[in-house]
């Protein structure tokens, strides 16, 4: 008898455990306990689709490489003997040292330089434009980056990378329709190249020297202008400023197209801080109210007027140098 009820209890105990474990004699397999490590078996019915995720703007770490020496952007396969090998070699020109005594008179102005003007053919030059040497000392980090002109929030390069970008929304046919009809919103991240830049801004300071005798521009700093449409109007966006002086030992070792002599090679530094050879036309002065001409009352909805209010800057400052002197 005894044996007949000890055979019973282990009967009953292994249907038990095979029952947990799925593998119960006939029965239908019970699901799976949490947390137990076993996976759902191939006859449960499949679990409802997650919802689908907004496409978001992934931006990989690029850190920031302030202390790294200066690459060219553009190397010739060959150099002529009789060329300025100088202009060549990365060396910046120094400005001549310039004490605060000596600045009688300053003025602030910001210029905009457009790419598609005639003059300013050598900035789209396709061995070495102009646009990528400054969109890539910004987005990868070789350079401080700022937020505003005012040089006073410095901005990562991933934020830049992650303000210029936008999300895209489009439809196309679900997958495996045949009902070309059959539409789904598919959204991807599109992100800005640096050959859609077609401006930039400067901001340099007009200072008359005092002990040379010169009333001369410097460039403080300079940012690209990003085209964005905003419900479907076009705005000029400047996704971050740079300073000049940070940029300047990139720019000399950088070749440009000398479009006067082919004799005479230039760096970029040459092109756009010694010889200046760029139209550009005003944009905004340093005033009490700080906006820019086309923000004004008077000149916001007359762009002609603009103009004209930028060319009388323009003259302004060349009366004051031409009054400096007598004849």
């Amino acid at each position: 008898m005894k044996r007949i009820l000890i055979t019973l209890t282990f009967v009953a105990a292994a249907g038990l455990q095979a029952q947990d474990w799925g593998g119960g004699w006939g029965s239908d397999p019970a699901p799976a306990k949490k947390g137990s490590g076993t996976s759902e078996p191939a006859t449960s019915e499949p679990s409802a689709e997650a919802p689908k995720k907004e496409a978001e703007i992934v931006i990989p770490t690029i850190g920031t490489h302030y202390d790294d020496p200066a690459v060219p952007h553009y190397e010739p396969e060959y150099v002529n003997q009789d060329t300025n090998i100088r202009n060549l070699q990365g060396i910046v020109m120094q400005r001549p040292y310039l004490r605060n005594a000596d600045v009688k008179f300053r003025k602030r102005v910001w210029r905009v330089i457009d790419l598609r003007q005639k003059m300013n053919r050598s900035w789209t030059w396709p061995k070495n434009p102009i646009s990528q040497v400054f969109w890539e000392l910004g987005t990868k980090g070789l350079v401080r980056a700022y937020a505003t002109d005012s040089f006073n929030r410095i901005i990562t390069p991933e934020d830049i990378i992650r303000s210029t970008a936008e999300i895209i929304t489009t439809s196309k046919q679900r997958p495996g329709s045949d009902d070309p009809t059959d539409l789904v919103d598919t959204s991807f991240p599109e992100y800005f190249s640096w050959d859609l830049i077609q401006k930039f801004e400067i901001m340099e300071d007009w200072v008359f020297d005092y002990k040379h005798g010169e009333f001369k521009p410097i460039i403080i700093g300079i940012a690209p202008i990003q085209p964005k449409n905003i419900m479907g109007q076009t705005y000029d966006v400047k996704p971050f400023w740079l300073k000049m002086d940070d940029c300047r030992p990139t720019l000399a070792k950088s070749e440009v197209f000398n479009r006067y002599n082919d004799a005479m090679r230039l760096n970029w530094d040459q092109h756009i801080n010694q010889h200046r050879l760029f139209d550009s036309y005003i944009v905004k002065t340093s005033e009490w109210d700080d906006r820019y001409i086309n923000q004004k009352p008077e000149f916001k909805q007359d762009g002609l007027a603009s103009l004209l209010r930028a060319e009388e800057i323009k003259n302004d400052l060349f009366i004051f140098e031409h009054d400096l002197w007598e004849y």
